[in-house]
């Protein structure tokens, strides 16, 4: 099976499908922000306090080039979308999923996840966090294959319509 990458905003459960996805696929799980994290020896929210979001995005880019080698699937950063170059390695990918779901429900989860320390969340109002989702959707409809709603869903609801459509 191909690799399988998953994308959306902050909060849209790309970590948590992509770890019950690749179970249930028997597939290895690759989660870019925590090999990110590994890879730059700090946290994400101390490196961009550091060096900055460009620098960020960067180390981002080397590692998307690096893990687009492996097969399994691939939970991304939020902000995997924002470089050109990355659009463009995406699509390159057979099965890009966005998981969407509304800037509510976005904003719901951000604000109740107390164990992710979300740089370009905090010290954010919610209607700069909307603003940044807006800024950043066109993008993420750009470089799927699929679009998978997760508002007000479980996430093995969500599993299951991936599964379905990846049947199709």
């Amino acid at each position: 099976m191909e690799s399988i990458v998953l994308i959306g905003f902050m909060g849209a459960g790309k970590t948590t499908i992509g770890q019950s996805l690749a179970n249930k696929l028997k597939m290895p799980h690759l989660d870019l922000d925590t090999a990110l994290i590994e890879k730059i020896g700090r946290s994400i929210p101390d490196y961009f306090e550091k060096y900055g979001e460009a620098a960020f995005r960067e180390q981002e880019t080397q590692l998307l080039k690096e893990l687009s080698k492996n097969t399994a699937v691939l939970s991304t950063g939020g902000g995997i979308v924002v470089g050109p170059e990355n659009r463009s390695l995406l699509k390159s990918f057979q099965q890009v999923i966005y998981l969407h779901a509304t800037p509510e429900e976005l904003l719901k989860r951000i604000t109740e996840d107390t164990e992710n320390q979300r740089p370009l969340a905090i010290e954010r109002s919610s209607k700069e966090i909307i603003t940044l989702f807006e800024s950043r959707k066109n993008f993420y409809e750009e470089c799927a294959k699929m679009t998978i709603d997760t508002t007000n869903r479980s996430p093995e609801e969500i599993i299951n319509e991936i599964l379905q459509q990846l049947k199709e």
